[in-house]
């Protein structure tokens, strides 16, 4: 399971101060318990604020504290642009969160993934918005492979979000999300990704639930996941998940975790 950190974002009221103060020091701090703490990518989101300076900002102080792979959280094509100019090393290995099929995200954000052909997000969304069947996010899917495919995109880096809606609003989102993903894994020779949290808006103890959501997406196939790693209990599960679920070959990353004292009941 590869782990995105989901805390350097600045739809965070703190997150936001660091960045609006330009707090190098909290951020790297940040940057690196996540780093620490097992993320294989940092999400990078400043789309409360000058979005385009601050990427620039973030990625630069960031990258002077880990060479941990950034990936770059925004809606605005400009800010991806200013965060690719800016990343330092093999831009390749920069995750983009994200493309979809709305016109604006096609025209705009998609060539600067296969310019520098970095790893992206890809969300089953078009302008009508997010479909409400799993089938109608499987066609969405398909839509997205044929257009990358005839781009000659190597789909081996390309991440399916399928777009969990909370389960508070209908008891039947879950359900949908595991179709979509066992659906798109027999289908598509793509990965999977979906960002935990929106499963428990609206509900209380937000953590069981995604630590919970979280086990049935490793079940169904889910290859990546942007989360809190600072959050030890979420952090457990991935381990254990892939150690039950035969990822975790003779249990070494289990037993390493286990060693550290880094589990936790």
């Amino acid at each position: 399971m590869l782990i995105i950190g989901e805390k350097l974002n600045s739809s965070i009221p703190s997150v936001r101060q660091f960045i609006n103060d330009k707090d190098t020091a909290a951020v790297q701090d940040l940057a690196l318990r996540q780093v620490v703490a097992g993320a294989d990518y940092l999400d990078l989101n400043t789309a409360q604020g000058d979005e385009v300076r601050n990427m620039e900002w973030l990625v630069r102080v960031v990258q002077e504290v880990t060479d941990v792979p950034i990936c770059l959280d925004s809606t605005s094509a400009e800010a991806i642009k200013k965060g690719l100019e800016t990343v330092k090393g093999d831009k390749s290995k920069v995750l983009v969160n994200s493309i979809s099929l709305e016109n604006n995200r096609l025209e705009a954000v998609l060539p600067l993934v296969l310019e520098y052909q970095c790893s992206v997000i890809a969300l089953t969304l078009n302008d009508s918005g997010i479909p409400k069947t799993a089938a109608e996010r499987i066609k969405l899917t398909e839509q997205i492979v044929e257009i990358l495919t005839q781009k000659h995109y190597d789909l081996t880096k390309l991440y399916i979000d399928p777009l969990v809606l909370p389960q508070a609003v209908s008891h039947l989102n879950a359900t949908m999300f595991f179709q979509c993903l066992s659906e798109i894994k027999r289908l598509f020779d793509v990965k999977t990704v979906s960002g935990l949290s929106n499963i428990s808006f609206n509900t209380p103890n937000r953590r069981i639930i995604n630590r919970h959501f979280l086990t049935f997406c490793m079940a169904y196939g889910m290859d990546a996941a942007i989360l809190d790693p600072l959050d030890r209990k979420i952090m457990t599960s991935v381990v254990t998940n892939d150690f039950i679920l035969g990822n975790d070959r003779f249990g070494k990353k289990y037993l390493k975790a286990y060693r550290g004292g880094v589990l936790e009941d």
